[in-house]
């Protein structure tokens, strides 16, 4: 035989005994074995570790958020005259007890302009009997097709009522918000005290039903982490802001500086594009904790829970999916993965392949548990609603991937549907700077 086949065959049996190390069952034993290991130590990252970051960033974000007090700081000798915009659409009998709260503050100068936006149903009737009572109170009645193209409802209403504002304080207060008699007192006198150009407000989270007490906390928790809303009070941070239009305080000045709604018109976030648009051009918005100051009830069924936050993802990601994708991610990694490794625990402990067996997995994951569920059983407690529904995570951590997904089909199509009127708009990224660049002009 030729030597140069010699060699070509014995460099093929060597390549063949080579192959068959690496696919021999105790090799791929070994492989798998420590796989399981960088999969277990990966797991401890993305379970309890980053639950255990996320429960000091809950403490250390809230202490950031706590700027109003009782009691209150005092009122300057002549403290500002504010007015309160409430503009409400088919919300009915429910008004009442928004407006009513919004009369009976302690604040000495103040006004009350309620907004009845094409409403089909009393709300308009009932703030009209309202006023009747209360010379505090005036009524705008926004006519059914008087919605410019491009313009959200609630911008628009706010809008065409804001130029009979005679307060050097506006403060915007969402129809299902109801207010104790203290908080506009406490609002301003921090405000003035501290020269803040905004104050918003995250008020404690009403709810009647089961979905509503589950879903609606575990979806305000997921917006101030996706949105970093405790760096709004943090002047290092100046791309980082938020603001909640229940509840939204700001100087007169200030509002006209930036534009107004017009430069927010279509955002169906409007509050948090007009807390960004503040802090990049150097004023000073702030963000705080308010349940024990007012409270609201946003949505009375699950699927207008489904409606109302799959909406409020997508505009306030301003119709982008990144945002919403990470935190898809989180949910399934760093949050459902406790039920997963716990179940291989269970199999491992049955099935072993080292000494340790399964208690390595079953550890972790129980401590990952008792974080996450300690965690969520402090936010529902802060948010004014029973603990024990932390208990209920998988269910109500299944209804929240629900809701992203919606809001990623938003961020698709871009169609928006919300309080009878749906839109079909693009929101325009530039145009916070092409208004108050008009305006300047």
């Amino acid at each position: 035989m030729p030597r140069h086949v010699s060699e070509h065959n014995n460099r093929s049996h060597a390549t063949g005994r080579a192959i068959f190390v690496i696919i021999s069952p105790r090799f791929a034993r070994h492989m798998l074995y420590w796989l399981e290991w960088i999969l277990g130590f990966l797991y401890l990252l993305l379970g309890p570790v980053t639950w255990g970051f996320f429960t000091f960033g809950m403490f250390k974000g809230r202490g950031r958020m706590m700027l109003l007090s009782r009691p209150p700081m005092e009122l300057p000798k002549d403290p500002p005259r504010v007015t309160i915009l409430i503009p409400a659409k088919d919300e009915g009998e429910r008004i009442r007890d928004c407006i009513n709260s919004a009369l009976a503050q302690d604040y000495p100068d103040f006004d009350v302009i309620a907004i009845d936006d094409r409403s089909t149903d009393r709300t308009g009737v009932i703030m009209d009997e309202i006023a009747a009572a209360n010379p505090k109170l005036r009524v705008n009645h926004v006519k059914e097709g008087t919605l410019p193209v491009g313009w959200t409802g609630k911008c628009n209403a706010l809008h065409t009522s804001v130029n009979q504002a005679s307060g050097s304080w506006l403060l915007f207060v969402d129809s299902d918000v109801v207010l104790q008699r203290d908080v506009l007192r406490a609002t301003i006198a921090t405000a003035v005290e501290r020269r803040f150009d905004l104050v918003s407000l995250l008020p404690a989270l009403e709810g009647h039903t089961f979905w509503e007490n589950l879903v609606v906390p575990l979806a305000g928790c997921a917006v101030s982490t996706m949105y970093l809303v405790a760096f709004t009070n943090s002047p290092e941070m100046p791309k980082t802001a938020f603001a909640n239009g229940q509840y939204l305080a700001i100087r007169r000045d200030v509002y006209d500086a930036i534009g107004g709604h017009q430069a927010v018109r279509d955002r169906f976030c409007e509050d948090v594009e007009m807390a960004r648009i503040l802090k990049a051009r150097g004023f000073r918005p702030r963000i705080s904790w308010g349940a024990d100051f007012a409270a609201v009830r946003m949505y009375s069924s699950l699927s207008s829970i489904f409606r109302g936050w799959g909406r409020n993802f997508f505009a306030g990601s301003l119709g982008r999916p990144w945002r919403i994708l990470a935190a898809i991610a989180f949910l399934i990694f760093c949050s459902f993965s406790a039920y997963i490794a716990l179940g291989w625990g269970i199999y491992r402990n049955i099935h072993p392949v080292s000494f340790v067996k399964g208690w390595l997995w079953i550890t972790t994951s129980v401590a990952h548990l008792v974080i996450m569920t300690g965690a969520l059983a402090i936010m529902y407690s802060w948010s004014k609603n029973r603990r024990a529904y932390a208990l209920l995570f998988p269910l109500g951590g299944a209804m929240l991937l629900g809701i992203f997904c919606r809001s990623l089909w938003m961020c698709i199509t871009g169609r928006v549907e919300w309080r009878g009127t749906r839109y079909t708009h693009r929101m325009d990224p530039m145009l916070a700077q092409s208004v108050t660049t008009a305006k300047g002009n």
